[in-house]
């Protein structure tokens, strides 16, 4: 049975508190999306970030980058979070947050960037996904772009397979997700987006941290850690092949909508 959205927002409300663990456990996984999300900025643009959470890659785009970011998250709590950590930090550029959810995010301001982080993955079913995606393209100006770094159940897949190669137990999404599926994204209807390209940036990182670092520590009898010195070598490491759960889907707006 899915989760509901109060039962999730719930789980974000609750985690608001947690700094820089507060969307994931896994930090350097986080860093490694965060690496990834800033190869595609420079100054002058306008972003927005759709389900900030607690702000932590808007502050560091602003930090980094001349940008004007809004964060929109549909959790107060993450939102609270965010305006307290951003308070009196110096900026290159400008942050501001709100609250606001996806599907529902017509009528801002046209960006040049907007960006999910595991965010279209807490909605519960394939159509409130697809009309988020569709949604969000209204919000990037013609040629703009959607950086859309989800996760992907056939990625997750691949990964389980190996896993399974090496008597691993195969990992499931955690119970408020729903990861995203190739054959419903080449199928979908995404208005004025049109998609470029998937990078698989994730996919050397996956393999050494949910294959290689768990393997050795199951042998030892270990709980795998998320900091292990393996990750933080696969981090160094460029991403090689389409393995791992971890993917950007690069969309460019092509056109206008439809009256």
């Amino acid at each position: 049975m899915s989760a509901t959205t109060d039962q999730v927002l719930d789980f974000w409300n609750q985690r608001a508190g947690l700094g820089e663990w507060a969307g994931t456990n896994d930090i350097l996984a986080k860093r490694l999306e965060m690496e990834t999300l800033a190869g595609f900025v420079t100054d002058g643009l306008r972003i927005v970030d759709v389900g900030c959470g607690n702000g932590i890659m808007a502050m560091e785009l602003a930090r980094r980058f001349d940008v004007d970011v809004t964060g929109i998250d549909f959790s107060p709590e993450m939102i609270g979070a965010a305006q307290k950590l951003s308070a009196g930090q110096a900026f290159r550029g400008r942050v501001r947050f709100q609250v606001g959810r996806i599907p529902g995010v017509e009528g801002m301001a046209p960006c040049d960037i907007a960006y999910t982080e595991r965010t279209i993955i807490n909605l519960r079913t394939w159509p409130e996904q697809e009309q988020a995606i569709r949604e969000i393209g209204t919000l990037v100006k013609p040629g703009g772009m959607f950086l859309m770094c989800e996760n992907s159940q056939n990625g997750l897949d691949e990964l389980n397979d190996l896993r399974e190669r090496v008597a691993l137990p195969r990992i499931q999404p955690p119970w408020h997700n729903r990861y995203l599926i190739d054959d419903e994204l080449a199928g979908g209807d995404f208005g004025v987006l049109t998609l470029e390209r998937v990078v698989y940036y994730s996919s050397t990182y996956y393999l050494f941290s949910r294959i290689v670092n768990a393997f050795l520590a199951a042998e030892r009898g270990e709980s795998p850690q998320y900091d292990s010195p393996i990750n933080q070598l696969a981090l160094k490491l460029p991403a090689i092949g389409q393995l791992g759960q971890g993917r950007l889907w690069i969309w460019r707006r092509t056109r206008e909508a439809r009256a």
